[in-house]
């Protein structure tokens, strides 16, 4: 009770990290960002980010790119441009053809529709998986559910083997690559994905071009890439995708499909799923394709895959704007999206571009009339998220040092729509964020307000918090590879992240004015969030990280180590629970004991310079001490040991993977290593803590 008392009563807005002198100058500044944001303004700069499709590598993305720079130098920033070689994946090929019982070609191009007027592009091609392995493929076809280890085990369980047989599967639950790696380990010789109603189609409401929802003929683009080894560039992990940069085989990389992956729309689907034979299955199996009764195959179903891919190195660029700080130029706020899309990207990434725009024009204006933050902000748009996070990735690791060394915090926005506040990140930023958002308004009353309400709904009582990250959006380098404190910003629909349109044909202006934001008044409240994060954080006396709330997520997260060492094999009970329990509280008394200290000493006026400085780098550094380069040799890419990816639920975060994955394999020696580095990543989190108190005091 006692933690919980102290960090709600911390989350108050009180402008944590500042001295009171300061509040009122700092409310101020903050109240004339919001002003100047505006909707039309923001209508304008989307236009020309949505014109045409831009998937990263094509000439539709160079314009993109040079349109980026020229805007925001013309808003008055500083503006760089780091230019890599990646390996891409562009489609020759692709055909899905129903062979049996009868013949039928099942389309993989999304018609023109008149509701939408960009639908018929000349730009715009046919879809497909990228990084699929190329290949021709005929075979009887198995439904596989959302094609994850459980449903693969329920086929087994009624006598289906997916061995030798081509697996259709539907989107949701995880990631595609999941998918297809989980069709692999079962020996599946390719993999058809749809989307299925049920999931974000008719069943849960009215489709596009009438309403939000996906419609039958569209289908959902992405990369098959196995993200969980690396990010990034496929060949080049750890290292950026330079010129000169040794590169891996691309026959042998881990992270790409070696079966054929193709996409199709549910009304393409629904001929497949007509056609199989073998048992009904089972009710956890069963979508919401009209007019079809749900059967497991393999029977009278046959289809033929062909996928000729056209992969290789193509150019791909960074977009960097700087806003140099007048106090601490040499320390960042950085905040990025990506510019990439696989058509139109009018929502996934147009509106994050948009409202990233948007934040430039106005900081830019107001530092035209002389002011500046007290530290450097910057503006990043990535190339190739699309693709795996490429473009991120490729800046973390071309510079690691520097960002190690200056980078505070990093604030990603993917895209945002009409709907809920979704906020994630490390736990250190919670109060932060809690603080800026009751200080923005929103719809009703705050953008607190409104994250408080969803929060209630889940768990009456709950005050809001950041969810995991896990993977999904470009936070990742900055929070797994690098380990600096990162946030994920956005506001999403009804369906999250699987709008209607999502990688389609019809992700387009279009479906944004009349669905995702109409007159852009949702994208001001996300601009004025972002702006007051950088502000607050850019000019904060100390930096508004808490760890007490840290402390009591880790221990949530030692019972949760707990509950697996109970259903594991016989060898997690080499975990020393006790131990880590006792780390967890220390780091707890700490945590609590460097907040109240740092209160007070503010509260008192604050505290001197060259004492601030140091407290300062150890705050924003902290995090950097909870990664080390101990993992599991095919995980080493990953090097936070608190943070990670749950492969198995879309893009959740999970804290604790490695040691989670190592029960689960019931690993000794990994068992072993997950414990040292889980007691080496608390002890070095305690002891941080522990000088950054002295520190605060003088000691």
């Amino acid at each position: 009770m006692l933690l919980v008392l102290a960090t709600t009563a911390g989350a108050q807005d009180t402008f944590l990290g500042y001295r009171p002198s300061r509040r009122a100058g700092q409310q101020a500044l903050e109240r004339r960002f919001h002003q100047q944001v505006n909707a039309d303004s923001m209508s304008a700069i989307h236009r020309p980010l949505s014109a045409r499709p831009h998937p990263a590598g094509s000439e539709g993305s160079r314009a993109v790119i040079a349109h980026l720079e020229r805007t925001l130098r013309a808003y008055g920033w500083s503006v760089e441009r780091h230019d890599y070689d990646a390996w891409l994946s562009a489609p020759r090929q692709v055909a899905v053809t129903l062979t049996a019982p009868t013949t039928r070609e099942l389309s993989v191009r999304e018609p023109a529709i008149a509701g939408d007027p960009t639908s018929s592009h000349p730009e715009l091609g046919d879809g497909y998986i990228a990084y699929s392995a190329s290949g021709d493929v005929t075979g009887e076809v198995v439904y596989a559910n959302y094609g994850l280890p459980a449903d693969y085990a329920a086929l087994q369980r009624m006598g289906v083997s997916a061995a030798g047989r081509i697996v259709l599967v539907r989107y949701g639950r995880s990631h595609r690559a999941v998918k297809v790696h989980t069709a692999q380990q079962a020996g599946a010789r390719a993999v058809v994905l749809y989307s299925d109603p049920a999931d974000d189609g008719v069943v849960r409401g009215t489709p596009w071009p009438d309403g939000y929802w996906r419609g039958e003929q569209m289908l959902q683009r992405g990369n098959a890439k196995m993200s969980w080894f690396f990010h990034g560039d496929p060949l080049t992990p750890g290292v950026a995708a330079t010129r000169e940069a040794i590169r891996l085989d691309a026959r042998t990389a881990p992270t790409l499909p070696k079966i054929p992956v193709v996409a199709i729309g549910w009304g393409e689907a629904r001929h497949i799923l007509a056609a199989l034979g073998g048992g009904a299955a089972p009710a956890t199996f069963v979508g919401g394709v009209p007019g079809v009764t749900y059967r497991t195959g393999p029977g009278a179903a046959a289809v033929r895959v062909r996928v000729q891919m056209d992969d290789g190195l193509r150019p791909i660029s960074n977009v960097v704007a700087t806003l140099r700080g007048r106090v601490q130029p040499d320390r960042v706020i950085l905040l990025g999206g990506h510019h990439d899309a696989w058509t139109f990207g009018a929502v996934d990434p147009g509106t994050g571009s948009t409202a990233l725009l948007e934040l430039v024009r106005v900081l830019g204006r107001m530092a035209r009339s002389g002011w500046r933050p007290d530290r450097t902000i910057q503006v990043a748009f990535w190339d190739a998220e699309e693709f795996g996070l490429v473009g991120s990735t490729e800046h973390a690791e071309h510079f690691r040092k520097r960002l190690t060394e200056q980078l505070i915090t990093y604030i990603n926005i993917d895209m945002y729509m009409k709907g809920r506040f979704d906020a994630g990140g490390v736990p250190s930023l919670r109060d932060f964020v809690a603080d800026v958002a009751r200080s923005v308004p929103g719809d009703g009353g705050s953008v607190y307000d409104g994250w408080a309400q969803v929060a209630a709904k889940t768990q009456p009582g709950a005050a809001p918090d950041l969810k995991a990250l896990g993977s999904g959006a470009d936070f990742v380098p900055f929070q797994d590879f690098l380990g600096v404190p990162t946030l994920s910003i956005e506001f999403i629909g009804e369906n999250g992240y699987g709008y209607g349109t999502y990688h389609t044909n019809y992700d387009s202006r279009a479906y944004v004015e009349r669905i995702a934001d109409p007159g852009f008044r949702q994208g001001v409240t996300t601009v004025r969030t972002l702006g007051t994060l950088a502000l607050r954080m850019a000019n904060a006396d100390v930096l508004p990280f808490r760890f007490a709330h840290y402390a009591g997520k880790l221990e949530r997260a030692v019972d949760a180590v707990a509950d697996a060492v109970r259903s594991a094999g016989p060898r997690a009970a080499a975990v020393p629970m006790p131990e880590l329990r006792a780390l967890v509280a220390r780091t707890q008394q700490a945590a609590l004991a460097l907040e109240r200290a740092t209160d007070a000493r503010l509260a008192k006026g604050g505290i001197p310079v060259a004492r601030r400085l140091q407290l300062n780098d150890r705050l924003a550094r902290l995090e950097q001490l909870l990664a080390d380069d101990a993992g599991a040799p095919d995980r080493a890419w990953f090097r936070h040991v608190f943070h990670g990816w749950n492969i198995y639920s879309l893009y959740d975060g999970q804290l604790f993977p490695g040691m989670h994955e190592a029960l689960a394999g019931d690993d000794t020696a990994r068992i072993m290593s997950e414990t040292m580095r889980l007691r080496g990543a608390l002890d070095r989190m305690a002891t941080a803590l522990e000088q950054a108190t002295n520190l605060v005091e003088g000691r």
